[in-house]
Protein backbone atom coordinates (compact mmCIF):
# COMPACT_ATOMS: atom_id res chain seq x y z
CA UNK A 1 0.00 0.00 0.00
CA UNK A 2 2.78 2.61 0.77
CA UNK A 3 4.44 1.67 -2.31
CA UNK A 4 1.00 2.48 -4.57
CA UNK A 5 0.56 5.75 -2.56
CA UNK A 6 4.07 6.44 -2.94
CA UNK A 7 3.79 6.21 -6.72
CA UNK A 8 1.15 8.47 -7.27
CA UNK A 9 2.23 11.01 -5.03
CA UNK A 10 5.36 11.24 -7.47
CA UNK A 11 3.01 12.46 -9.73
CA UNK A 12 2.40 15.97 -7.78
CA UNK A 13 6.27 16.12 -6.66
CA UNK A 14 9.28 14.47 -6.67
CA UNK A 15 9.78 12.06 -3.78
CA UNK A 16 13.59 11.06 -2.45
CA UNK A 17 13.61 7.40 -2.50
CA UNK A 18 17.38 6.25 -1.88
CA UNK A 19 20.81 7.91 -1.29
CA UNK A 20 24.76 6.84 -1.92
CA UNK A 21 27.92 8.79 -1.22
CA UNK A 22 30.20 7.94 -4.59
CA UNK A 23 33.88 8.32 -4.63
CA UNK A 24 33.38 8.52 -8.61
CA UNK A 25 30.26 10.33 -8.66
CA UNK A 26 29.95 11.90 -5.20
CA UNK A 27 26.63 12.42 -4.66
CA UNK A 28 23.94 9.98 -5.92
CA UNK A 29 20.43 10.37 -5.33
CA UNK A 30 16.85 8.00 -6.20
CA UNK A 31 13.98 9.98 -6.81
CA UNK A 32 10.72 8.55 -7.51
CA UNK A 33 9.07 10.92 -10.36
CA UNK A 34 6.02 10.26 -12.85
CA UNK A 35 5.76 6.79 -10.87
CA UNK A 36 9.46 6.07 -12.60
CA UNK A 37 12.85 6.08 -10.76
CA UNK A 38 15.26 8.41 -11.50
CA UNK A 39 18.64 8.53 -10.60
CA UNK A 40 20.37 12.16 -10.69
CA UNK A 41 23.98 13.34 -9.61
CA UNK A 42 24.33 16.80 -8.92
CA UNK A 43 24.02 18.34 -11.94
CA UNK A 44 22.53 15.71 -14.10
CA UNK A 45 20.44 12.61 -14.74
CA UNK A 46 21.81 9.54 -15.82
CA UNK A 47 18.61 7.44 -15.85
CA UNK A 48 14.69 7.79 -15.82
CA UNK A 49 13.32 4.53 -16.83
CA UNK A 50 11.08 4.86 -20.15
CA UNK A 51 11.49 8.73 -19.72
CA UNK A 52 15.00 9.21 -20.38
CA UNK A 53 14.31 11.03 -23.37
CA UNK A 54 17.53 10.93 -25.24
CA UNK A 55 17.61 7.65 -26.09
CA UNK A 56 14.16 6.35 -25.63
CA UNK A 57 13.29 9.48 -28.31
CA UNK A 58 15.80 7.74 -30.44
CA UNK A 59 14.42 4.56 -30.62
CA UNK A 60 10.72 5.34 -30.52
CA UNK A 61 10.93 7.79 -33.06
CA UNK A 62 13.92 7.15 -34.83
CA UNK A 63 15.06 2.96 -34.97
CA UNK A 64 13.59 1.05 -37.66
CA UNK A 65 13.59 -2.22 -35.11
CA UNK A 66 11.67 -3.97 -38.27
CA UNK A 67 14.91 -3.87 -40.46
CA UNK A 68 17.24 -3.59 -37.93
CA UNK A 69 17.20 -7.65 -36.43
CA UNK A 70 19.61 -6.79 -33.47
CA UNK A 71 19.53 -8.62 -29.97
CA UNK A 72 22.71 -8.92 -28.50
CA UNK A 73 23.62 -5.15 -27.04
CA UNK A 74 26.64 -3.54 -24.82
CA UNK A 75 25.60 -0.60 -22.18
CA UNK A 76 28.93 1.66 -21.73
CA UNK A 77 27.07 3.57 -18.85
CA UNK A 78 24.61 2.13 -16.78
CA UNK A 79 22.75 4.12 -14.80
CA UNK A 80 19.34 2.28 -13.41
CA UNK A 81 18.73 0.98 -16.56
CA UNK A 82 17.22 3.08 -18.59
CA UNK A 83 18.11 1.51 -22.19
CA UNK A 84 17.18 -2.09 -21.38
CA UNK A 85 14.23 -0.48 -19.48
CA UNK A 86 12.43 0.82 -22.56
CA UNK A 87 14.16 -1.69 -25.38
CA UNK A 88 11.71 -4.27 -23.41
CA UNK A 89 8.62 -2.40 -23.58
CA UNK A 90 9.63 -1.52 -27.30
CA UNK A 91 9.80 -5.87 -27.87
CA UNK A 92 9.57 -7.74 -24.46
CA UNK A 93 12.88 -10.57 -24.10
CA UNK A 94 14.00 -9.94 -27.12
CA UNK A 95 17.25 -8.63 -26.18
CA UNK A 96 20.81 -9.86 -24.63
CA UNK A 97 22.34 -7.19 -22.46
CA UNK A 98 25.65 -6.64 -20.75
CA UNK A 99 26.42 -3.31 -18.79
CA UNK A 100 29.76 -2.02 -18.24
CA UNK A 101 29.59 0.61 -15.34
CA UNK A 102 33.01 1.87 -13.15
CA UNK A 103 30.83 2.77 -10.08
CA UNK A 104 29.99 0.33 -7.85
CA UNK A 105 27.40 2.05 -5.96
CA UNK A 106 25.45 2.71 -9.49
CA UNK A 107 25.35 -1.24 -9.81
CA UNK A 108 23.53 -1.56 -6.51
CA UNK A 109 20.69 1.20 -7.26
CA UNK A 110 20.49 -0.24 -10.38
CA UNK A 111 20.08 -3.88 -8.94
CA UNK A 112 17.33 -2.57 -6.66
CA UNK A 113 15.39 0.21 -8.76
CA UNK A 114 16.43 -0.85 -12.60
CA UNK A 115 17.02 -4.58 -12.81
CA UNK A 116 13.44 -5.39 -11.52
CA UNK A 117 11.83 -4.11 -14.74
CA UNK A 118 14.06 -5.75 -16.97
CA UNK A 119 12.84 -8.49 -18.08
CA UNK A 120 15.65 -9.47 -20.64
CA UNK A 121 19.30 -11.15 -19.18
CA UNK A 122 21.34 -8.32 -18.38
CA UNK A 123 25.08 -8.82 -17.24
CA UNK A 124 26.87 -6.35 -15.43
CA UNK A 125 30.77 -5.59 -15.43
CA UNK A 126 31.98 -3.27 -12.77
CA UNK A 127 34.67 -1.67 -14.66
CA UNK A 128 36.17 1.38 -16.95
CA UNK A 129 34.65 1.14 -20.35
CA UNK A 130 37.83 1.74 -21.84
CA UNK A 131 39.53 -0.51 -20.80
CA UNK A 132 37.00 -3.31 -21.41
CA UNK A 133 36.84 -2.46 -25.39
CA UNK A 134 40.05 -2.46 -25.57
CA UNK A 135 40.69 -5.56 -23.63
CA UNK A 136 37.18 -7.74 -25.57
CA UNK A 137 36.58 -9.22 -28.45
CA UNK A 138 32.68 -10.89 -28.15
CA UNK A 139 30.39 -8.78 -31.24
CA UNK A 140 27.72 -6.88 -30.74
CA UNK A 141 24.70 -5.96 -32.63
CA UNK A 142 24.27 -2.55 -30.51
CA UNK A 143 26.65 -0.59 -28.57
CA UNK A 144 25.18 2.41 -26.75
CA UNK A 145 27.81 4.81 -25.24
CA UNK A 146 26.26 6.55 -21.91
CA UNK A 147 30.15 7.92 -20.29
CA UNK A 148 29.32 11.05 -18.07
CA UNK A 149 31.01 11.87 -14.31
CA UNK A 150 28.12 14.19 -13.62
CA UNK A 151 27.72 16.60 -16.82
CA UNK A 152 31.35 15.82 -17.80
CA UNK A 153 32.28 13.28 -20.41
CA UNK A 154 35.25 11.88 -19.59
CA UNK A 155 38.08 12.33 -22.12
CA UNK A 156 39.13 8.64 -22.32
CA UNK A 157 35.65 8.25 -23.76
CA UNK A 158 36.61 11.35 -26.77
CA UNK A 159 39.77 9.34 -28.20
CA UNK A 160 39.44 7.82 -31.84
CA UNK A 161 41.13 4.46 -30.55
CA UNK A 162 38.38 4.01 -27.84
CA UNK A 163 36.08 4.45 -31.13
CA UNK A 164 38.11 2.20 -32.88
CA UNK A 165 38.10 -0.24 -30.29
CA UNK A 166 34.37 0.17 -29.98
CA UNK A 167 34.07 -0.44 -33.50
CA UNK A 168 36.21 -3.65 -33.72
CA UNK A 169 33.35 -5.17 -31.40
CA UNK A 170 30.26 -4.12 -33.41
CA UNK A 171 28.97 -6.84 -35.60
CA UNK A 172 28.69 -6.63 -39.84
CA UNK A 173 25.15 -4.36 -39.90
CA UNK A 174 25.67 -3.22 -35.81
CA UNK A 175 24.88 0.23 -34.62
CA UNK A 176 26.61 2.37 -31.99
CA UNK A 177 24.34 5.01 -30.17
CA UNK A 178 26.37 8.03 -28.64
CA UNK A 179 24.73 10.50 -26.02
CA UNK A 180 26.79 13.60 -26.06
CA UNK A 181 25.72 17.06 -24.24
CA UNK A 182 23.78 19.82 -26.13
CA UNK A 183 22.30 21.80 -23.15
CA UNK A 184 24.26 25.27 -23.92
CA UNK A 185 26.28 26.30 -27.24
CA UNK A 186 29.19 25.83 -25.65
CA UNK A 187 28.34 21.96 -25.40
CA UNK A 188 26.68 22.21 -28.72
CA UNK A 189 30.10 23.53 -30.06
CA UNK A 190 31.79 21.02 -28.17
CA UNK A 191 29.54 17.86 -29.33
CA UNK A 192 29.89 18.84 -33.44
CA UNK A 193 33.94 19.26 -32.84
CA UNK A 194 33.82 15.68 -31.16
CA UNK A 195 32.01 14.66 -33.80
CA UNK A 196 33.43 16.12 -37.02
CA UNK A 197 37.24 15.51 -35.97
CA UNK A 198 36.96 12.29 -33.86
CA UNK A 199 33.69 10.26 -34.49
CA UNK A 200 33.56 11.05 -38.45
CA UNK A 201 36.88 9.61 -38.51
CA UNK A 202 36.03 6.40 -37.11
CA UNK A 203 32.45 6.54 -38.51
CA UNK A 204 32.60 8.30 -41.79
CA UNK A 205 28.98 7.60 -42.71
CA UNK A 206 28.38 9.10 -39.12
CA UNK A 207 25.16 11.71 -38.63
CA UNK A 208 23.90 13.42 -35.68
CA UNK A 209 19.91 13.39 -34.40
CA UNK A 210 19.18 16.36 -32.10
CA UNK A 211 16.93 14.90 -29.27
CA UNK A 212 15.59 16.26 -26.01
CA UNK A 213 18.24 18.22 -25.06
CA UNK A 214 21.29 16.67 -26.14
CA UNK A 215 23.01 15.31 -29.53
CA UNK A 216 23.02 11.69 -30.45
CA UNK A 217 25.46 10.11 -32.58
CA UNK A 218 24.87 7.20 -34.97
CA UNK A 219 27.66 5.59 -36.98
CA UNK A 220 25.39 4.97 -39.80
CA UNK A 221 21.64 6.35 -40.82
CA UNK A 222 20.77 3.19 -42.67
CA UNK A 223 17.64 1.80 -39.83
CA UNK A 224 17.45 5.56 -38.69
CA UNK A 225 14.49 8.20 -39.95
CA UNK A 226 16.14 11.38 -39.57
CA UNK A 227 14.09 14.73 -39.22
CA UNK A 228 15.02 17.56 -40.27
Amino acid sequence: MKDRIQRWLSYLWEIQIDYRHSDINDDLIVLLSQGRYQLCSANAIYSYEDKYANFSNIFRDHLNFDTWKGQDILLLGLGLGSIPITLDQIESKRWSFVAVEIDPAVCELAALYGYPKIQSPIQTVIGDAVSFVSGHDDKYDMICIDLFIDDVMPSTSKSEQFLSDIKELLEEDGIVIANTLAFTEEHKKQSRTFFEDVFKQVFPKGQIIETHVNYMLINDPRYFSIHP
